[in-house]
């Protein structure tokens, strides 16, 4: 039912928050951290020649992205494991 949706997405969100606070997230069901991100793509950035790097870590890998834009685009990467002492880590350990 709706009510049942209702109270999930409440739910989802009382744990997001309780993730994001510093004082509740060691105990918070869903872990998170702040992202650094202020916006999101909106379709009308314009994109200078040059090279971007990306980094992305997820709870297994550490990805290392590298995009040269010329008059072609060009993208390598990297993979790497993340070990089992940061997987398990504080926030801290890892940034």
């Amino acid at each position: 039912t709706n009510e049942q949706l209702w109270e999930i997405e409440a739910l989802l969100l009382k744990s997001f928050n309780e993730g994001l606070r510093k004082d509740t997230n060691p105990v918070a069901p869903v872990k998170m951290f702040p992202t650094f991100v202020r916006d999101v793509p909106d379709g009308r950035e314009k994109y200078a020649e040059g090279k971007y790097m990306a980094l992305d870590l997820g709870g297994t890998n550490f990805r290392v992205l590298l995009l040269e834009i010329n008059d072609q685009i060009h993208l390598d990467s990297e993979v790497y494991s993340v070990p089992e002492s940061i997987m398990h880590g504080t926030g801290d350990q890892v940034y």
